[in-house]
Protein backbone atom coordinates (compact mmCIF):
# COMPACT_ATOMS: atom_id res chain seq x y z
CA UNK A 1 0.00 0.00 0.00
CA UNK A 2 2.85 2.37 0.78
CA UNK A 3 4.15 2.11 -2.75
CA UNK A 4 0.76 2.95 -4.23
CA UNK A 5 0.42 5.98 -1.99
CA UNK A 6 3.89 7.06 -3.07
CA UNK A 7 2.86 6.89 -6.72
CA UNK A 8 -0.66 8.23 -6.41
CA UNK A 9 -0.28 10.56 -3.45
CA UNK A 10 -2.83 12.02 -1.05
CA UNK A 11 -1.84 15.68 -0.66
CA UNK A 12 -3.02 18.84 -2.36
CA UNK A 13 0.44 19.17 -3.90
CA UNK A 14 0.07 15.82 -5.58
CA UNK A 15 -3.43 16.74 -6.71
CA UNK A 16 -1.89 19.72 -8.51
CA UNK A 17 0.71 17.40 -10.01
CA UNK A 18 -1.97 14.97 -11.16
CA UNK A 19 -3.95 17.70 -12.91
CA UNK A 20 -0.84 18.81 -14.77
CA UNK A 21 0.05 15.22 -15.61
CA UNK A 22 -3.34 14.83 -17.27
CA UNK A 23 -2.71 17.97 -19.33
CA UNK A 24 0.71 16.67 -20.37
CA UNK A 25 -0.66 13.29 -21.40
CA UNK A 26 -3.07 14.96 -23.78
CA UNK A 27 -0.14 16.11 -25.91
CA UNK A 28 2.80 13.79 -25.14
CA UNK A 29 2.78 10.26 -26.67
CA UNK A 30 2.20 7.51 -24.13
CA UNK A 31 5.35 5.55 -25.01
CA UNK A 32 7.45 8.69 -24.53
CA UNK A 33 5.97 9.08 -21.06
CA UNK A 34 6.84 5.45 -20.31
CA UNK A 35 10.46 6.07 -21.29
CA UNK A 36 10.78 9.27 -19.29
CA UNK A 37 9.39 7.69 -16.13
CA UNK A 38 11.53 4.56 -16.52
CA UNK A 39 14.71 6.66 -16.82
CA UNK A 40 14.08 9.46 -14.33
CA UNK A 41 11.38 8.39 -11.85
CA UNK A 42 11.56 4.61 -11.40
CA UNK A 43 15.26 4.61 -10.35
CA UNK A 44 14.40 6.82 -7.35
CA UNK A 45 11.68 4.44 -6.14
CA UNK A 46 13.84 1.45 -6.99
CA UNK A 47 16.52 2.69 -4.58
CA UNK A 48 14.42 4.23 -1.81
CA UNK A 49 11.04 2.44 -1.88
CA UNK A 50 10.20 -0.05 0.86
CA UNK A 51 8.69 -2.15 -1.91
CA UNK A 52 12.06 -3.28 -3.24
CA UNK A 53 12.77 -6.03 -0.72
CA UNK A 54 9.35 -7.75 -0.77
CA UNK A 55 9.25 -7.58 -4.56
CA UNK A 56 12.77 -9.01 -4.83
CA UNK A 57 11.77 -11.82 -2.45
CA UNK A 58 8.64 -12.44 -4.53
CA UNK A 59 10.74 -13.15 -7.61
CA UNK A 60 13.51 -14.97 -5.75
CA UNK A 61 11.48 -17.13 -3.35
CA UNK A 62 8.06 -17.49 -4.94
CA UNK A 63 9.04 -17.67 -8.62
CA UNK A 64 12.49 -19.18 -8.10
CA UNK A 65 14.47 -16.58 -10.04
CA UNK A 66 18.22 -16.27 -9.47
CA UNK A 67 19.54 -13.34 -7.41
CA UNK A 68 20.60 -11.41 -10.50
CA UNK A 69 17.39 -12.14 -12.40
CA UNK A 70 15.31 -11.18 -9.35
CA UNK A 71 17.12 -7.84 -9.14
CA UNK A 72 16.39 -6.94 -12.76
CA UNK A 73 12.86 -8.38 -12.54
CA UNK A 74 12.16 -6.05 -9.62
CA UNK A 75 13.21 -3.06 -11.74
CA UNK A 76 10.98 -4.29 -14.58
CA UNK A 77 8.13 -4.66 -12.10
CA UNK A 78 8.55 -1.04 -10.97
CA UNK A 79 8.59 0.08 -14.60
CA UNK A 80 5.42 -1.89 -15.32
CA UNK A 81 3.70 -0.40 -12.29
CA UNK A 82 4.58 3.11 -13.46
CA UNK A 83 3.06 2.28 -16.85
CA UNK A 84 -0.14 1.06 -15.21
CA UNK A 85 -0.43 4.31 -13.24
CA UNK A 86 0.25 6.36 -16.37
CA UNK A 87 -2.40 4.37 -18.23
CA UNK A 88 -4.99 5.45 -15.67
CA UNK A 89 -4.11 9.10 -16.19
CA UNK A 90 -4.06 8.51 -19.94
CA UNK A 91 -7.70 7.40 -19.60
CA UNK A 92 -8.46 10.50 -17.50
CA UNK A 93 -7.00 12.54 -20.37
CA UNK A 94 -9.34 10.86 -22.86
CA UNK A 95 -7.05 8.10 -24.11
CA UNK A 96 -8.39 4.72 -25.23
CA UNK A 97 -7.14 1.13 -24.97
CA UNK A 98 -8.02 -2.07 -26.77
CA UNK A 99 -9.29 -5.02 -24.71
CA UNK A 100 -9.26 -8.74 -25.38
CA UNK A 101 -11.72 -10.45 -23.04
CA UNK A 102 -11.64 -14.17 -22.21
CA UNK A 103 -14.96 -15.82 -21.29
CA UNK A 104 -16.87 -12.56 -21.66
CA UNK A 105 -20.10 -14.55 -21.81
CA UNK A 106 -19.72 -15.40 -18.11
CA UNK A 107 -19.87 -11.72 -17.26
CA UNK A 108 -22.70 -11.01 -19.67
CA UNK A 109 -24.79 -13.85 -18.24
CA UNK A 110 -24.35 -12.54 -14.69
CA UNK A 111 -25.12 -9.00 -15.80
CA UNK A 112 -28.31 -10.10 -17.56
CA UNK A 113 -29.59 -12.24 -14.68
CA UNK A 114 -31.88 -10.79 -12.00
CA UNK A 115 -29.76 -11.59 -8.88
CA UNK A 116 -26.76 -9.51 -7.91
CA UNK A 117 -23.26 -10.92 -8.22
CA UNK A 118 -19.76 -10.38 -6.87
CA UNK A 119 -16.56 -9.60 -8.76
CA UNK A 120 -13.18 -10.22 -7.13
CA UNK A 121 -10.07 -8.40 -8.31
CA UNK A 122 -6.47 -8.34 -7.06
CA UNK A 123 -3.54 -5.95 -6.96
CA UNK A 124 -2.17 -7.29 -10.22
CA UNK A 125 -2.42 -5.71 -13.64
CA UNK A 126 -4.74 -2.69 -13.94
CA UNK A 127 -8.18 -3.66 -12.69
CA UNK A 128 -9.48 -0.08 -12.70
CA UNK A 129 -9.66 -0.24 -16.49
CA UNK A 130 -12.25 -3.02 -16.19
CA UNK A 131 -14.71 -0.34 -15.18
CA UNK A 132 -14.20 1.31 -18.57
CA UNK A 133 -14.83 -1.90 -20.52
CA UNK A 134 -17.13 -4.16 -18.45
CA UNK A 135 -20.07 -1.83 -17.93
CA UNK A 136 -23.33 -3.67 -17.45
CA UNK A 137 -26.18 -1.48 -18.65
CA UNK A 138 -28.68 -3.92 -17.13
CA UNK A 139 -27.56 -3.30 -13.55
CA UNK A 140 -25.41 -0.96 -11.53
CA UNK A 141 -21.71 -1.78 -11.21
CA UNK A 142 -20.50 -0.92 -7.69
CA UNK A 143 -16.76 -0.83 -7.11
CA UNK A 144 -14.86 -0.42 -3.86
CA UNK A 145 -12.31 2.39 -3.93
CA UNK A 146 -9.57 3.24 -1.46
CA UNK A 147 -10.74 6.40 0.28
CA UNK A 148 -7.32 7.98 0.85
CA UNK A 149 -6.38 8.75 -2.73
CA UNK A 150 -5.79 12.21 -4.08
CA UNK A 151 -8.85 14.34 -4.75
CA UNK A 152 -7.82 14.74 -8.39
CA UNK A 153 -7.83 10.96 -8.86
CA UNK A 154 -11.31 10.65 -7.38
CA UNK A 155 -12.60 13.57 -9.44
CA UNK A 156 -11.32 12.06 -12.66
CA UNK A 157 -12.81 8.70 -11.83
CA UNK A 158 -16.14 10.42 -11.26
CA UNK A 159 -15.77 12.13 -14.63
CA UNK A 160 -14.91 8.84 -16.37
CA UNK A 161 -17.94 7.16 -14.79
CA UNK A 162 -20.37 10.07 -15.27
CA UNK A 163 -22.07 8.53 -18.32
CA UNK A 164 -21.95 4.95 -17.07
CA UNK A 165 -23.87 2.84 -14.58
CA UNK A 166 -20.91 2.72 -12.17
CA UNK A 167 -20.94 3.79 -8.53
CA UNK A 168 -17.81 4.08 -6.40
CA UNK A 169 -18.06 2.92 -2.79
CA UNK A 170 -15.34 4.36 -0.58
CA UNK A 171 -13.74 2.00 1.91
CA UNK A 172 -14.07 3.64 5.34
CA UNK A 173 -12.80 2.79 8.79
CA UNK A 174 -16.35 2.77 10.21
CA UNK A 175 -17.07 -0.14 7.84
CA UNK A 176 -20.14 1.63 6.41
CA UNK A 177 -19.10 0.38 2.99
CA UNK A 178 -20.19 -3.13 4.08
CA UNK A 179 -23.78 -1.90 4.42
CA UNK A 180 -23.66 -0.35 0.93
CA UNK A 181 -22.27 -3.56 -0.56
CA UNK A 182 -24.99 -5.71 1.01
CA UNK A 183 -27.65 -3.25 -0.09
CA UNK A 184 -26.35 -3.34 -3.65
CA UNK A 185 -26.48 -7.14 -3.78
CA UNK A 186 -30.02 -7.12 -2.35
CA UNK A 187 -31.00 -4.75 -5.17
CA UNK A 188 -29.65 -7.16 -7.78
CA UNK A 189 -26.54 -5.09 -8.58
CA UNK A 190 -22.93 -6.17 -9.05
CA UNK A 191 -20.23 -5.43 -6.47
CA UNK A 192 -16.51 -5.41 -7.24
CA UNK A 193 -14.07 -6.08 -4.38
CA UNK A 194 -10.28 -6.48 -4.21
CA UNK A 195 -9.81 -9.78 -2.36
CA UNK A 196 -6.07 -10.10 -1.88
CA UNK A 197 -5.34 -7.72 1.03
CA UNK A 198 -6.25 -7.85 4.70
CA UNK A 199 -7.19 -4.48 6.23
CA UNK A 200 -8.85 -3.25 9.44
CA UNK A 201 -8.06 -6.50 11.32
CA UNK A 202 -10.31 -8.53 9.04
CA UNK A 203 -10.83 -12.23 9.57
CA UNK A 204 -8.69 -14.25 7.19
CA UNK A 205 -8.62 -17.52 5.30
CA UNK A 206 -5.33 -19.23 4.48
CA UNK A 207 -4.80 -20.41 0.90
CA UNK A 208 -1.93 -21.85 -1.06
CA UNK A 209 -0.62 -19.22 -3.44
CA UNK A 210 2.54 -19.70 -5.51
CA UNK A 211 3.64 -22.61 -3.36
CA UNK A 212 3.26 -21.05 0.09
CA UNK A 213 0.44 -20.29 2.57
CA UNK A 214 -1.02 -16.81 2.17
CA UNK A 215 -3.74 -15.05 4.13
CA UNK A 216 -6.68 -13.55 2.23
CA UNK A 217 -9.59 -11.58 3.68
CA UNK A 218 -12.41 -13.97 4.52
CA UNK A 219 -15.18 -11.37 4.09
CA UNK A 220 -15.64 -11.41 0.28
CA UNK A 221 -15.80 -15.21 0.18
CA UNK A 222 -18.16 -15.44 3.16
CA UNK A 223 -20.41 -12.85 1.52
CA UNK A 224 -20.58 -14.95 -1.65
CA UNK A 225 -21.13 -18.18 0.31
CA UNK A 226 -23.80 -16.79 2.64
CA UNK A 227 -25.75 -15.03 -0.08
CA UNK A 228 -25.17 -17.80 -2.64
CA UNK A 229 -24.54 -15.25 -5.40
CA UNK A 230 -22.51 -15.76 -8.55
CA UNK A 231 -18.82 -15.02 -8.04
CA UNK A 232 -16.38 -13.95 -10.76
CA UNK A 233 -12.62 -13.45 -10.53
CA UNK A 234 -11.57 -10.78 -13.05
CA UNK A 235 -7.98 -9.71 -13.68
CA UNK A 236 -6.99 -7.04 -16.22
CA UNK A 237 -3.44 -7.49 -17.48
CA UNK A 238 -1.34 -5.17 -19.63
CA UNK A 239 -0.15 -6.72 -22.90
CA UNK A 240 1.40 -3.75 -24.69
CA UNK A 241 1.26 0.04 -24.76
CA UNK A 242 -2.35 0.19 -25.93
CA UNK A 243 -3.65 -3.32 -25.29
CA UNK A 244 -5.02 -5.15 -22.24
CA UNK A 245 -6.18 -8.72 -21.73
CA UNK A 246 -9.10 -9.38 -19.35
CA UNK A 247 -9.29 -12.82 -17.74
CA UNK A 248 -12.67 -13.88 -16.33
CA UNK A 249 -13.29 -17.04 -14.32
CA UNK A 250 -16.40 -18.09 -12.42
CA UNK A 251 -15.81 -19.55 -8.95
CA UNK A 252 -18.19 -22.26 -7.72
CA UNK A 253 -18.27 -24.57 -4.71
CA UNK A 254 -20.43 -27.57 -3.81
CA UNK A 255 -19.31 -27.63 -0.16
CA UNK A 256 -22.11 -28.14 2.34
CA UNK A 257 -21.21 -25.65 5.07
CA UNK A 258 -20.90 -21.91 4.49
CA UNK A 259 -17.43 -21.87 6.06
CA UNK A 260 -16.13 -24.69 3.85
CA UNK A 261 -17.72 -23.11 0.80
CA UNK A 262 -15.99 -19.79 1.55
CA UNK A 263 -12.63 -21.54 1.99
CA UNK A 264 -13.11 -23.43 -1.28
CA UNK A 265 -13.98 -20.22 -3.15
CA UNK A 266 -10.93 -18.49 -1.65
CA UNK A 267 -8.61 -21.23 -2.89
CA UNK A 268 -10.17 -21.11 -6.36
CA UNK A 269 -9.60 -17.36 -6.38
CA UNK A 270 -5.98 -17.85 -5.31
CA UNK A 271 -5.53 -20.40 -8.11
CA UNK A 272 -6.87 -17.93 -10.67
CA UNK A 273 -4.63 -15.13 -9.43
CA UNK A 274 -1.64 -17.49 -9.51
CA UNK A 275 -2.35 -18.59 -13.08
CA UNK A 276 -2.46 -14.96 -14.20
CA UNK A 277 0.63 -13.92 -12.23
CA UNK A 278 2.66 -16.75 -13.73
CA UNK A 279 1.80 -15.39 -17.19
CA UNK A 280 2.53 -11.78 -16.15
CA UNK A 281 5.08 -11.93 -13.29
CA UNK A 282 6.04 -8.26 -13.68
CA UNK A 283 2.47 -7.23 -12.85
CA UNK A 284 2.39 -8.38 -9.22
CA UNK A 285 1.85 -5.12 -7.32
CA UNK A 286 1.64 -6.12 -3.66
CA UNK A 287 4.59 -4.15 -2.29
CA UNK A 288 4.85 -5.72 1.14
CA UNK A 289 5.69 -9.15 2.58
CA UNK A 290 2.51 -10.76 1.31
CA UNK A 291 3.24 -14.25 2.63
CA UNK A 292 4.23 -12.97 6.07
CA UNK A 293 1.32 -10.55 6.56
Amino acid sequence: MAAERAWQGTTDGNSWMHRNLIRIMRIVPLRLMYGFVALFVVPFYFVFSKGFRPTYRFFHHRLGYSSVKSFFATYCNFCRFSQVILDRFYCYAGGKFEFQIDQYQLYQDCAAAEPGFLILSAHVGNYELAGYSLVATQKRYNTLVFGGEAESVMQNRQKMFADTNIRMILVKEDMSHIFLMNSALENGESVSIPADRVVHNQKTVTCNLLGAPAKLPLGPFMMAAQRDVALLSIQVMKESAKQYHIYIEQLKSESASVRDKAADLAQQYANHVESVVRKYPYQWFNYYDFWQA
